[in-house]
């Protein structure tokens, strides 16, 4: 592995060696999933999911979005791993799944706990 070249800049060895890691790292997967959460409606859909799973309905209702819109949003979600659905009699039924409750607690945190 290529070193770190920040001569002058004193470094330590452990930094230095963190800092290589940080370089090489694909940080793909973690910018997908804040670029998920970066849109308004998402955040909500995410905030009203941590309080229990919703059917489809609930969150058109709670969005103010028209069901296509609500759609590419949940996609988004659910492709990003923080959301996942299951089928419940007529009722789609969405819930966070363990990372997007991590990211929930992150919302919260930022917004005040509100």
């Amino acid at each position: 592995m290529n070193e770190l070249c920040v001569n002058p800049y004193p470094l330590t060895k452990e930094v230095s060696e963190a800092l290589d890691l940080i370089r090489v790292k694909d940080s793909k997967a973690v910018a997908d999933v804040f670029h998920a959460i970066a849109d308004p409606a998402r955040v909500k859909i995410i905030e009203a999911l941590g309080h229990r799973e919703l059917c489809v309905c609930v969150l058109v209702e709670l969005t103010g979005l028209q069901y296509s819109a609500l759609s590419y949003h949940l996609k988004q979600l659910k492709d990003a791993g923080l959301i996942a659905s299951k089928k419940e009699g007529t009722y789609l039924i969405y819930k966070l799944t363990s990372k997007g409750r991590s990211f929930q607690k992150l919302i919260l945190k930022y917004d005040g706990g509100h």
